[in-house]
């Protein structure tokens, strides 16, 4: 990473500019949060070397920096300005010197003011752990949190250098201990957005000026800053940075083996690593670090970056660099879009609210990255496809169908290195990106200077000793774990439960039928919250529907979206010990394979944490399938995402779309025939309530309690007879003289138990029969509890 001295001071300024407020809070003596930080920082972070980053702590307050012995060029006058820009507002008060501060209050989870208002909750005081801890009702953090989390940043602080291979370890340690506090502890403000969050957009900010400030040639910092601060919040001193993997889909599912579903993982996992990197090698060459990524999940990304023109000719040089190594390597498969817009600091603090520039710069920017996918390739770039379309004389791989002549087992290098990769995706906890060419890396990348580097899976003590030896390691990555000593190491969340990589061994674990379940489950609306969630939509006043529109509270939320879909699922399928695989879980979106009873269960569990994680801000719309296990992936995945897309036309989203595509009936092994599974529009479409309480814990339960209690005498097969007359009340041609002759050979003899049961029973079926939403909802129900109760299902069918 090549940051300048000033940028990289202003970078650790702004991640510790605040450390005071935690102390303060803990029960630390008078004065101001900036000099109570400054003390403390003091006594971790010894040496010269360190006294720019302490003044930019000291001196991060007009009120301080008015009398301040700050000479004109000192980087506190940088992290002063991103502090106000962060937090989208000048304070008139500062913590620990005005009285309307409250050093207990606790914060609210920042979809509080998401798609509306949604008060009352607030979030644990626990450090980042990887657990997911619920928003509770609490009315305040008691002062021991804090002294646990001073505590451990008084351990750790002082192994770090104030340098570029130190940042990541920083981040890292602010992250998991200050996330769960507020940035600002003032009555009159909404405790929304996490001190971690505040501290981290603020060095983002702060980098982005000091670059554009060092290539305006800007010397008198407190002039352009502090004295003209007005004229130069109004300066393009940024871009807007985006980008977006085009082919995901194709590229995933180019699977055509037995091992299809190891392959799949393989290749989510690398392409979740390849857009990591892609992002690091930019953000080196742009002179910034970590700290400006706003974004990342999905194959999507957001950037705050330093509008110059050496940035600027950084984005054009790697990106046409990464997308002709893409060509080489996969062809037209894989294609990485990107687009920027140069902004101002009005513009992200949205100023003037009345012309909404924030909202206008993400729609400047999203429109560009769409023009740039719809222009991909440059003449040489046709010509470089044209010259590499597989090679003639080799043989086909059985997985990507790809000609090549060096195959190994039928295998392409690519599929041959997604095959090995797929045992390591669990065990290995590290991963290394070096510029020694090992000899038998897991898989080559692009360098931003042409050359190649290689990375490889390994775990914490090989990559230590691998950093101690002297090896040219450019960076590593740790997954779902943080190691603060461990330089250049970024942490990534990873979503990684995985019962099974065996179709067959996930199938074998069902309960009743033999089958696989596959669900594809994303986020409604995702984008319009991105951009316009925070507007308050009731409010007439410019000033108040704009108030929550900040960049600290965007991405904040950006960053608790990833965390859920790549960290806390984990764990919500772990408690649960479901028999189920993640395929990939990205920023919004998941799919999972498993045990076709579990992925049902596994999606409602999913969706019931996020409605309480995001306070009922947000919604998930999925789609569940029901296969055999040999039928191929790709085709359940487009099933399957046809079923997500009927749940997401479903008036309101918020919805789940269940089984596939009507199949004929197939006899099973007992030479009786399961039934055949309906169209999506067909019925099976519900909103997650409906499916809860009146699919399953109705109209299930009600078959339940019948067929299948002690003394059921029939089953099955009288289900299938009354599935045939209800499936024909789908298109009126219900015969309700055979339904109700049907239920009354269920009828107990006289005097034998269950008669009163029965008689509940029958009349329930007749009035669900009768009204075509429950009915619709019956035939739901008798599908699930068939394939529920099969008995001595040894092979699919």
């Amino acid at each position: 990473m090549d940051l300048n001295t000033r940028t990289m001071q202003v970078t650790f300024g702004g991640l510790l500019h605040d450390t005071g407020k935690p102390v303060y809070r803990a029960g630390g003596g008078g004065g101001t949060h900036s000099r109570q930080g400054y003390l403390f920082l003091q006594e971790c972070l010894r040496g010269e070397h360190w006294q720019p980053v302490l003044d930019c702590v000291r001196w991060h307050h007009a009120a301080e920096l008015r009398g301040a012995p700050c000479p004109p060029d000192a980087p506190a006058w940088i992290v002063y300005l991103a502090d106000n820009l962060s937090a989208a507002a000048d304070r008139r008060e500062i913590e620990g010197e005005g009285a309307g501060f409250r050093r207990d209050l606790p914060l609210a989870p920042v979809f509080t003011h998401l798609n509306g208002s949604h008060p009352g909750c607030a979030v644990p005081p626990c450090p980042q752990d990887g657990a997911l801890h619920q928003p509770q009702t609490l009315h305040s953090i008691p002062a021991d949190a804090y002294r646990q989390a001073v505590a451990v940043l008084k351990r750790h602080l002082g192994d770090l250098e104030p340098g570029p291979a130190w940042v990541n370890s920083l981040l890292s340690l602010l992250e998991t201990q200050l996330s769960a506090f507020p940035s600002s502890t003032a009555a009159g403000e909404s405790a929304d957005v996490s001190l971690y969050d505040h501290e981290k957009t603020t060095a983002a900010i702060a980098a982005c000026l000091s670059e554009y400030l060092a290539e305006q040639g800007v010397t008198d910092l407190r002039d352009a800053l502090f004295v003209h601060e007005a004229a130069f919040r109004d300066k393009p001193a940024f871009l807007l940075y985006t980008a977006d993997f085009s082919g995901i889909q194709s590229f995933l599912y180019t699977v055509r083996t037995a091992d299809a579903l190891k392959s799949l993982r393989s290749r989510s996992f690398f392409l979740e690593l390849l857009m990591e990197h892609f992002i690091d090698e930019l953000l080196d060459g742009c002179g910034v670090s970590r700290a400006n990524l706003i974004y990342s999940g999905g194959g999507h990304c957001y950037l705050l970056l330093p509008n110059t023109p050496a940035v600027e000719q950084t984005l054009t040089a790697w990106g046409s660099r990464f997308n002709g190594w893409l060509r080489q390597n996969f062809g037209t498969r894989l294609y990485l879009a990107a687009a920027w817009q140069p902004c101002t600091g009005n513009d992200l603090t949205n100023t003037p609210a009345a012309q909404s520039p924030y909202q206008a710069l993400f729609r400047r920017v999203n429109a560009g990255l769409e023009r740039a996918k719809f222009h991909r390739y440059s003449a040489a770039a046709v010509r470089q496809l044209n010259a590499g379309q597989g090679d003639p004389d080799g043989r086909e791989c059985k997985v990507c169908g790809v000609s090549h002549t060096d195959l190994r087992e039928d295998l392409c290098p690519w599929c041959s290195r997604f095959a090995n990769l797929s045992g390591k995706i669990q065990g290995k906890t590290v991963f290394v990106v070096s510029r020694a060419q090992s000899p038998e890396p897991d898989f080559p990348l692009p360098a931003r200077d042409g050359g190649t580097l290689s990375m490889t899976l390994t775990d914490v003590d090989a990559a230590r000793a691998r950093l101690a030896g002297g090896e040219a390691v450019v960076r590593v990555y740790t997954k779902n774990a943080s190691f603060t000593g461990l330089t250049y190491a970024t942490n990534l969340y990873v979503g990684d439960y995985a019962a099974s990589n065996v179709m067959d061994e996930l199938a074998g674990e069902s309960r009743g039928v033999r089958r696989i379940g596959v669900c594809r489950m994303d986020v409604d609306d995702l984008g319009h919250a991105f951009i316009s969630g925070f507007e308050q939509q009731g409010e007439t006043d410019p000033a108040r529907r704009m108030h929550f529109v900040t960049l600290s509270r965007v991405a904040a939320f950006s960053r608790q979206m990833s965390l859920f879909f790549r960290c806390y699922i984990n764990g919500i399928l772990r408690e649960k010990n479901l028999t189920v695989t993640i395929v990939y879980a990205g920023g919004d979106d998941v799919f999972l394979v498993g045990a076709w009873n579990d992925i049902l269960t596994a999606a409602r569990c999913i969706r019931q944490e996020f409605a309480t994680f995001c306070c009922g801000a947000l919604t998930v719309s999925a789609g569940i399938g029901i296969f055999p296990s040999h039928y191929p992936i790709r085709l359940a995945a487009a099933d399957t995402a046809a079923l997500e897309q009927a749940a997401k036309n479903h008036p309101g989203k918020n919805a789940a779309a269940l089984f596939a595509p009507e199949r004929p009936a197939v006899p099973n092994p007992a030479g009786e025939h399961l039934p055949p599974l309906v169209p999506a529009e067909q019925g099976h479409v519900y909103d997650w309530d409906t499916l809860q309480t009146r699919v399953l814990g109705e109209k299930l339960a009600c078959l339940q309690g019948f067929f299948r209690s002690d003394t059921a005498e029939h089953g099955n097969a009288m289900l299938y007879n009354l599935l045939e007359l209800l499936r024909g009340g789908e298109h009126n041609r219900m015969d309700l003289a055979r339904y109700a002759y049907l239920l009354a050979r269920l009828r107990p003899a006289k005097g034998a138990p269950g008669a009163k049961a029965y008689q509940a029973f029958s009349d329930r079926m007749m009035q669900w029969s009768i009204s075509p939403q429950d009915r619709h909802e019956l035939i739901t129900a008798i599908y699930i509890d068939v394939y529920q109760n099969r008995k001595d299902v040894t092979r699919d069918v």
